[in-house]
């Protein structure tokens, strides 16, 4: 095996984005604010390199050029998140029962959910605004994960356990994912 063997990735730095290393950890702002995330992987490593940053290996290992991977992909999703922000789109669906929400905190309330007289309730990550109307419930942030995790944790205080699902539809469903104004939708 040489020892020569090298493996990196670049992502550039927008010009209306600022990116900071101190170790290990990535301070990236713009103008919605700052994202800092810690990388602790100790076979990778990262640096400025002009408008760029730089992640590397030396190890000719898969799990190696994953991680360099994978950090390349997280500082790409701070960066989107400090210049656009992401929002989640869910739909409130029910047949017979109608189902209320409401922000309590850092919980969602889910009321009446298939007549149930008990709350449920979903736990907002982070630093996320939720939005909530009849139907929907809106999940807006900069960091990706606290808001794919907030979705996550809704839809699944809504998940119905020991029913038919394909009789029993209720629940609060993604339905659309946004970058700033780019839209998946998932429907």
């Amino acid at each position: 095996m040489s020892s020569s063997y090298v493996y990196e990735k670049r992502i550039e730095i927008p010009s209306d984005c600022q990116v900071t290393l101190d170790g290990k950890t990535v301070t990236v702002s713009g103008e919605k604010g700052f994202l800092q995330r810690e990388f602790p992987e100790p076979q990778t490593t990262l640096k400025i390199d002009g408008n760029e940053l730089v992640a590397t290996t030396n190890f000719n290992r898969k799990r190696a050029r994953a991680l360099v991977g994978t950090t390349i992909a997280h500082v790409r999703n701070m960066l989107i998140g400090v210049q656009h922000g992401y929002t989640y789109e869910m739909k409130i669906v029910f047949s017979h029962f109608p189902m209320s929400v409401e922000v309590q905190g850092d919980e969602l309330l889910i009321k009446n959910f298939i007549g149930e007289r008990g709350v449920r309730k979903a736990r907002l990550i982070g630093d996320v605004e939720v939005k909530t109307t009849e139907d929907e419930v809106i999940i807006s942030g900069m960091d990706i994960e606290a808001v794919s995790q907030s979705a996550a944790n809704i839809q699944l205080a809504t998940k119905i356990r020991g029913k038919d699902r394909r009789v029993f539809l209720d629940g609060i469903y993604v339905i659309r994912k946004r970058k700033g104004e780019e839209v998946k939708s998932i429907v």
